[in-house]
């Protein structure tokens, strides 16, 4: 084995990206010369193939096409008005109340889609317009939609902790309950981060008992019942994250059936977007297990993590090393991208400091929110870039804050890993 050659195609692979190829051909493009250049002819080209059958042969996998579908349904029935709609009635008269509800509704729908650009999206077509309106700005109206959109992965239920899950074999239900308080604490800081952004817009007096929010109320009432649904058929045992997955696709569709805001080529355009994004994922998927596969079988994962706990200074050293190059490789990768490559590495490096699986997951998730709103190449920067107009660099000034925060989330649940484990060990 020659470590050497784990990293020329690190940097091949760098290199692949930089001149524009997708992030999974580089992948498997780098992964199968790398194992050309270090095993005999044959061995490389039966086993690349193995590799990618045993990468798709996943049953939990299952779960992404399903909260995907989940996500593009709402997304056709415009059930993320609604969501905005009644959150931002009930926000009141507090001052910047357009800006929380706009992270209350992400919140919200991230605890239905599990992805962070659906959930941009859908509450970015609303809130974006209204933001500007009551005179956030270019900056803050993106940032707020671009950071609130990341919950999308750390409410479960969350597609980056099924491939967690499924790459370090960790109970993908303890995942999505572990994922609540830290979720929960993460919204709680943006709400407050939102409220107290200049500059303090009030909404209109809303009376008690206003016919206006119960009506709006009433007509979200189906989807507000989704998430403690999803949550706590998981946390009773009832059904599998991946059957929580049919349960969501099924109750959308007949959802927005009912309520006449799906019809056939509403149900088509989301089956295809869908389908589209599964693709994107699985290519992902298949072809970083390959890279990653590589790069273990060459110990670079295991040369790197021995390097970090090399360094001076203790544990706290290491995990401040891992959240740096966290936020490193989020400015030119994609977030799934991120997670294939870096669990392999940092996996011996989180045991090794007393992170225990479930820590440790959450910790790798939140880095993955981070990569979603990195600059220059964070995926919600362009998704919110392509639905509203406001530039890229006006919306990297605007996430900048939320980043900030997340790092600090990411320092407590080191020190603090309770507010990871505490729900879990309720289950039991």
């Amino acid at each position: 084995m020659d470590f050497g050659a784990g990293i020329g195609i690190t940097l091949l692979f760098l290199l692949l990206m930089i001149v524009g190829l997708p992030v999974f051909v580089a992948m498997g493009a780098s992964a199968l010369l790398g194992f050309l250049l270090v095993k005999d002819l044959d061995s490389a080209l039966f086993g690349f193939p193995e590799t990618i059958w045993q990468s798709t042969h996943v049953y939990e996998l299952i779960a992404i096409p399903l909260f995907v579908l989940t996500g593009t349904v709402m997304q056709q029935s415009g059930a993320g008005r609604d969501l905005f709609e009644v959150v931002k009635a009930y926000a009141g008269r507090i001052p910047n109340a357009t800006g929380v509800a706009t992270i209350l509704a992400c919140g919200v729908f991230s605890a239905i889609c599990g992805s962070s650009i659906a959930t941009a999206a859908t509450v970015g077509l609303v809130a974006i317009p209204l933001l500007r309106k009551d005179g956030y700005g270019e900056a803050r109206s993106g940032g707020f939609v671009a950071a609130g959109g990341t919950l999308g992965i750390l409410i479960p239920p969350s597609i980056p902790m099924i491939l967690y899950g499924i790459l370090t074999d960790t109970s993908i239900g303890q995942l999505f309950i572990a994922g609540i308080v830290p979720g929960l604490l993460l919204m709680t800081c943006f709400c407050l981060l939102a409220r107290f952004s200049r500059p303090a817009v009030r909404a209109p007096r809303q009376e008690a008992g206003d016919p206006g929010r119960s009506r709006l109320l009433r007509r979200a009432a189906g989807v507000l019942l989704l998430p403690p649904v999803i949550i706590g058929t998981i946390y009773a045992g009832f059904f599998t994250p991946t059957e929580v997955g049919a349960l969501a696709v099924v109750y959308v569709t007949v959802l927005g059936l009912v309520q006449r805001r799906l019809d056939l080529p509403a149900l088509w355009r989301a089956a295809t977007s869908g389908a589209k994004t599964s693709v994107m994922l699985m290519m992902l998927i298949v072809f970083g297990q390959c890279f990653a596969h590589f790069l273990t079988y060459e110990q670079v994962p295991q040369t790197i993590a021995a390097a970090i706990l090399d360094v001076p200074g203790g544990p706290l050293v290491a995990v401040t090393l891992m959240i740096l190059v966290y936020l490193g490789l989020g400015m030119f990768l994609e977030s799934a991208a991120m997670l294939l490559i870096s669990i392999p590495i940092f996996m011996p490096v989180a045991v090794a400091v007393g992170m225990e699986p479930l820590v440790f997951g959450i910790f790798a998730v939140i880095a993955m929110e981070i990569a979603q709103i990195s600059p220059p190449v964070g995926i919600n920067l362009f998704t919110i870039h392509g639905i509203s107009g406001v530039s890229l660099g006006q919306l990297s000034k605007g996430v900048l804050p939320f980043i900030g925060l997340q790092v600090v989330l990411m320092y407590l649940i080191y020190f603090f890993p309770q507010i990871v484990l505490w729900l879990p060990a309720q289950m039991h």
